[in-house]
């Protein structure tokens, strides 16, 4: 075993923007509306076509929207997804914290 010193570093709780990506807000969004979509799936225990009927989207979709594969979806879109499995969204906006060299 290596004893090397190291730091343990808090995220953000953004990983996107703890790995500096310029969208990290946007796709964060993404993530959290497509967990929800899984999650009222799973919790209905629909499969891919079952929830195609409900979702407003095509099964081939929501099978992207499973594999994280959120490129092509618009935020308005997976809210509407949400709306459509009877999930309401809601948004929060904050003040951003600024580091002491902005």
């Amino acid at each position: 075993m290596i004893d090397d010193d190291f730091a343990v570093v808090h995220g953000s709780g953004n990983i996107y923007a703890d790995l500096g990506d310029p969208d990290a807000d946007t796709k964060m969004m993404k993530a959290q509306l497509a967990a929800e979509i899984i999650a009222a799936l799973d919790r209905r225990k629909l499969t891919l076509r079952e929830g195609e009927k409900l979702a407003t989207v095509t099964a081939a979709d929501l099978s992207r929207i499973r594999n994280a594969d959120l490129g092509r979806f618009t935020i308005d879109r997976l809210v509407r997804v949400l709306n459509a499995l009877d999930r309401r969204v809601t948004v929060k906006v904050s003040k951003a914290h600024r580091s002491a060299a902005a």
